[in-house]
């Protein structure tokens, strides 16, 4: 019997993919219904949502199995979810012939969440060029975090009054962009990754865990990562 996926990561695929009952082209050119369900597709098609439901199970359900088929290791439940997640976006083939999965299969399990960020691309169809997207990078942040996640229970809500630390907190990790002509957000920790725009001097970001020289920004405060900047180039407010 084939593994599941647990439920952060079907949270996760949602979250992502969002319900829509119309078919539509996606940014590749993909036609798309339902959670992210493509393949037998045609144009005006309509869906309800437990049609939608029932074509994500069985998707995820072929996400999985290639997981299992591909990945020669042992996997956390979160770990496996989070593959399978990539799987489901990117597709067994990609996983197949990915660094990533090389690197899985050597034991190497602190490479994934680097290793994913590698994926955020997609080809326009209007100039046939990879171009960097932002809903991709924080799809692949959403997949680190839940490979990196210990399996069990989430922590307890906070009670009323935690807040206050938690955002006294979060205003240390508030940092401001020192380059004069503006810094370089790009799809992952490195020079080889895709520029997703330029901030702008003085811009204000909050700045997640580290990556050598390389920082996760969140531009808007909502907890979702970016992208990366050289960290060199941001000065903590006080």
């Amino acid at each position: 019997m084939t593994r599941e996926i647990n439920q952060a990561g079907i949270d996760l695929v949602k979250s992502f993919e969002g319900f829509f009952a119309d078919a539509y082209i996606c940014p590749a050119g993909v036609l798309t219904i339902g959670y992210g369900h493509t393949g037998d597709v045609v144009k005006d098609q309509c869906i309800d949502k437990s049609t939608a439901e029932a074509l994500l199970r069985a998707d995820l359900q072929s996400a999985c199995a290639s997981v299992e088929r591909l990945v020669n290791v042992p996997l956390s439940d979160n770990q496996f979810a989070a593959l399978a997640s990539f799987a489901f976006n990117c597709g067994a083939g990609n996983l197949g012939m990915s660094t990533l999965l090389k690197k899985l299969n050597h034991g190497d399990y602190d490479a994934a969440p680097s290793e994913l960020a590698r994926w955020v691309k997609a080809r326009d169809p209007s100039t046939d060029k990879k171009r960097t997207l932002r809903g991709l990078v924080r799809r692949r942040a959403a997949e680190s975090e839940l490979w990196l996640a210990p399996d069990g229970p989430a922590p307890a809500e906070l009670d009323e009054h935690m807040p206050q630390q938690v955002e006294l907190a979060d205003t240390e990790n508030h940092f401001r962009v020192t380059a004069r002509s503006g810094l370089q957000m790009r799809g992952g920790p490195g020079l080889d990754f895709g520029i997703i725009e330029t901030l702008p001097a003085d811009t204000v970001v909050t700045v997640w865990p580290r990556q050598n020289e390389w920082a996760q920004v969140d531009l808007g405060g909502d907890g979702l990562i970016d992208g990366w900047v050289f960290s060199s180039y941001l000065e903590a407010l006080s």
